[in-house]
Parts: C-alpha cells; structure tokens; sequence
C-alpha cells in the first residue's frame, strides 16, 4: 500500500486531521480492480453480462470518474492500515474532503476523525457504595391517594359504560377482577401505588448515582457522539408525537421552533448523555461485564419480532448497548 501522511493534528473535542496522498501507482493498481468489477457486473446492449471491453466501460463512466473511485478505494485501504499501525480506536465514519483529484496524478485528501475519548473515571465503586448506603424515601400510600385512583377507575367506567350512576359496591368491584369487597379493591389499588412509588424512587436514586458518575468523569466529548445523542433525542420525541397522532412539523410550529433551534436548546443534555453513555461503556470494560452472545441473540430476535421493518444491524447495537447499561447498573448497585 503506497501512501503518504503528508500532515497530522490533533484538533479540540478528540478530533485528528490527516492529510493523505495516495501515489498514482496506487491509484492505477486500485482502477484495475474497479474496472475488474465494473466488467463483471455489466451488461450493455450487444454484450452480454461479463464481456463488456475495458475501452467501452471507460467511455461510459469517463476518466475523471474512474480515477475518483479508484482513489476513494486507495484511500479506504490507507486508512484502515493507517488506523491498525497507529492504532487509532475511532468513533464513527471519517469526515473525508478531496483536496487534489487529478487523473495521471497523486490524490490528496483531508481526512478528520472522531478518536474514543481517554474519559478519566472516578472512583465508581466508592461513589455507588455511599449512594446504596443512603436510606430510599419513604413510600407510603395515603387514603387520598386511593380515593383519586378510583375516582379515575368510576369515571373511565363510566365513560366506556355509557352508565352514568355507577356506584364502587361488593358487587361492582367485581367486575374489576377478582375482589369479594371494596375493602379487598381498594387493598390492590393501594399495592399498586405503593409498587408504582417505590419503582419511582428506585429510578430516582439511579438518576442521581449516573448523574454522579458523568459529572465527575473527566474529559472531552467528540462531537460525532453529541450529534448522535441529539438523534436519539429527536427520534425519541418524534415517536412520542406521532404516538399522540400529531407530527414533529407540527410540534416545532406549535413551539415556534425551528430544528436547529431545538437542537441547540438540547445540546448540553446532549452532552451529559454521550458522557454518561461512554463512563458506562468504560466501567463495562475494566469490569468486563459484557453481555453474552446468546443473551445478544435472544433479545435481538424479540426485539425484531415485534418491530419487523427495524434494521438488525440497528437492532443489535440497541441491543449490546442496552445489556451493558443493564449489567453495569445492577454492578453499581449491588456495591457496598
């Protein structure tokens, strides 16, 4: 592989810039293979499928064209050698500008990447040892608080029934499961607040230990990650607007907002979650907690059989992702 890294930077956010020349010698060698291809697939009236001459198929695509892809190939082989030597670990696709393109000739290009940022951790172990210590809040359920679910449960009754009387009886009760009294109905809505506040408290108290461990994790946040979060919001918001059948467009006219104006509002947010998301990645690396590749399968599977146009390899990046974050979780809170 002859290339040449004419130049090399570290920019801010763990960016670096490469400047690469391809030699024309690779870029002649990486035409002979594009043209190779380019020959096996195609098909032309008068020729059949694999027997186009090389003369024809350079007419067709032009020189200027060819020695394009060629040297785009020469410089996806540079790079994935250039990122082995130096071993660079990178985050996302390269940010590639041809800087000199010209047939017969070196091609030059401007490559920036996106380096996995060396995050410092906190002690993590100690942080959640002191946060598990701290006793939770307590959950207990007032009567109000069952006379407001019920209230709610005789109205969607009634609103269903069209039976505008209906009245909370031994026998009526009856009819929301199996309940001999009101006393045994209200017990069961009493069991679910109580269930409900206690798994609030519970997220709650893991808010606050994540919260802890992205603040106090040190360093910078490439900006691919940021942008990718931001993504993730918006698809997360979309999907709650469309469940409520309105629109995104709909809901940025109603904000009077523009996408780059919520984007930039969400961007801090943004940047604690791709901080978050990377000391969770690191805390599952020193403590090797990664899930298993039958676990990864199965709940790809399922995930899949529920959304069928999802894209599997989206599916199981969604997946290792959200098995981590579950392992590494349950890590945290089981520390003394």
């Amino acid at each position: 592989m002859h290339y040449t890294i004419k130049e090399k930077k570290a920019l801010p956010k763990q960016q670096l810039l490469l400047v690469i020349e391809i030699s024309a010698e690779e870029v002649k060698h990486e035409e002979a293979h594009v043209l190779a291809h380019l020959k096996k697939d195609t098909e032309l009236p008068g020729f059949r499928k694999g027997f186009v001459p090389e003369k024809v198929i350079r007419e067709r695509m032009g020189e200027m064209a060819l020695f394009e892809e060629a040297a785009t190939h020469g410089l996806s082989h540079a790079l994935a050698e250039i990122f082995r030597t130096e071993k660079l670990d990178v985050i996302g696709r390269p940010h590639v500008e041809a800087q000199k393109l010209a047939p017969g000739n070196p091609a030059e290009f401007k490559v920036t990447l996106s380096l996995y940022p060396e995050l410092v951790l906190p002690d993590y172990k100690k942080i959640a040892g002191e946060h598990n210590a701290k006793k939770p809040e307590k959950t207990g359920v007032e009567e109000k608080e069952i006379d407001t679910v019920i209230a709610e449960i005789k109205k969607q009754h009634e609103t269903e029934s069209g039976n505008k009387d209906f009245a909370i009886t031994d026998e009526t009760v009856k009819q929301f499961g199996k309940f001999e009294t009101v006393a045994d109905f209200r017990a069961k809505v009493r069991e679910g607040l109580a269930s409900h506040k206690e798994e609030r408290g519970k997220e709650k108290r893991r808010a606050e230990l994540l919260d802890a461990l992205g603040e106090k994790s040190k360093g910078e946040i490439p900006e691919v990650l940021v942008e990718s979060e931001l993504s993730r919001m918006e698809s997360e918001l979309r999907g709650q607007i469309e469940q409520m059948g309105s629109s995104f467009e709909n809901y940025l006219k109603e904000i009077k907002k523009d996408h780059e104006a919520l984007r930039k509002e969400w961007y801090k947010d943004a940047e604690k979650r791709a901080r978050l998301q990377l000391a969770l990645f690191k805390i599952a690396r020193t403590e090797k907690l990664i899930a298993s590749e039958a676990e990864v399968e199965a709940e790809v599977k399922h995930l899949l059989e529920h959304y069928k146009n999802a894209n599997p390899e989206n599916a199981r990046s969604y997946v290792e992702t959200l098995l981590t974050n579950q392992k590494v979780l349950a890590f945290l809170e089981n520390q003394k």
